[in-house]
């Protein structure tokens, strides 16, 4: 079978959709499928990272103009160019697809209806956003107050729903079945770009703060924009910096607490029950944070938009007074088997 992924890496995206999407890829590959991706050069793009992994990436038109988002719900922005145009690109170039899988908060019903036409192919969406989709399969990994109302426009169409469908990486899974006792440590990780600063205002609130019983271990990401300005005031005695960490899910497993963005990352904290206090760096995980404190499953220190320093120092506070209580939680099941249920859905499709 014939794979094509759709999805982009930008400063202002992000780099979960390409990340999660990577997890599909590698799951599809090793049943012996051939997968490429579809991709937008630009700026914080995670091409050769995808290249890197062993994946083609066919290169889409670029923008004569970069536009900025104008807030981060700027869906269209994300894009960079018409959508007709990214269809175009994508259609000059990839031929004999048999399923395309979508992940873009930038592509809609209509650009996934002129793929349709053209190709014939089955189509997954991957997406959060409740909104009309023309495809086949629609995978919703996340835990929401209305489930069985989402999707209404696309009910004709199957939706996975939940975490049990979460795309972690096989090792989650692994850890999960091995995981030893933390350490005392602090993991605090805002994704690939941290948009909002959040990294920066954990150490400006680490430098106010007297003698602490956990170590930090910060991983900015390899596009943050502060990381010259982090790396110049960081105390090195309380907190070690990364851009990036190859054995993430190790670190995860051992730290006993983690502060963080929403979105696939509650997932994989979960998995490992990690204790989180979770800030919304994006609009469309705004809800998502919201719902799961009133299940008292993640502490919500609120929006990227709102947090300052002091938030976080009060919250650094709080765990130095309260970390010998603390303990490995997960009022949510998550095994880590999600890719494996995805797959079997596929199958079926064209069984």
């Amino acid at each position: 079978m014939n794979v094509v992924i759709r999805a982009d890496a930008s400063l202002y995206i992000g780099s979960g959709h390409i990340m999660r999407c990577l997890v599909l890829a590698e799951a599809l590959k090793e049943q012996g499928h051939k997968v490429s991706f579809a991709s937008r050069p630009q700026a914080g793009d995670l091409v050769q990272f995808v290249r890197d992994k062993g994946f083609h990436v066919y290169e889409l038109v670029q923008a004569l103009e970069v536009r900025e988002p104008t807030h981060s719900a700027d869906y269209l922005a994300w894009l960079q160019v018409p959508w007709l145009n990214d269809a175009q690109s994508l259609l000059e170039q990839c031929s004999n697809v048999d399923m395309l899988i979508v992940d873009h908060y930038g592509l809609d019903h209509e650009w996934e209806k002129l793929i349709h036409s053209a190709w014939k192919c089955k189509i997954l969406i991957i997406d959060d956003l409740d909104r009309e989709h023309e495809c086949d399969l629609i995978l919703d990994q996340n835990l929401w107050r209305n489930t069985s109302e989402r999707y209404q426009d696309s009910i004709k169409n199957k939706v996975l729903n939940g975490p049990e469908y979460a795309l972690l990486r096989p090792k989650f899974y692994e850890l999960r079945q091995s995981k030893d006792q933390p350490i005392d440590q602090v993991l605090v990780f805002f994704g690939g770009c941290d948009p909002t600063s959040e990294c920066l205002k954990v150490v400006k609130a680490l430098n106010q703060l007297g003698p602490i019983p956990f170590k930090v271990k910060l991983v900015t990401g390899n596009s943050n924009q502060d990381y010259d300005q982090i790396k110049s005031i960081i105390n090195d005695n309380v907190c070690c910096l990364f851009k990036f960490i190859d054995n993430f899910e190790q670190e995860l497993a051992l730290s006993k607490y983690a502060i963080g963005a929403s979105g696939v990352s509650n997932w994989e904290r979960l998995c490992l029950r990690v204790p989180t206090s979770v800030v919304s760096v994006a609009d469309n995980q705004r809800e998502l944070s919201e719902y799961l404190s009133e299940l008292d499953i993640i502490n919500y220190l609120g929006s990227g938009e709102e947090t300052t320093p002091e938030i976080y120092k009060q919250e650094l506070t709080r765990l130095a007074n309260e970390w010998d209580d603390i303990s490995p939680e997960a009022k949510v099941s998550v095994d880590g088997m999600g890719a494996q249920r995805v797959i079997e859905e596929i199958r079926k499709m064209f069984s």
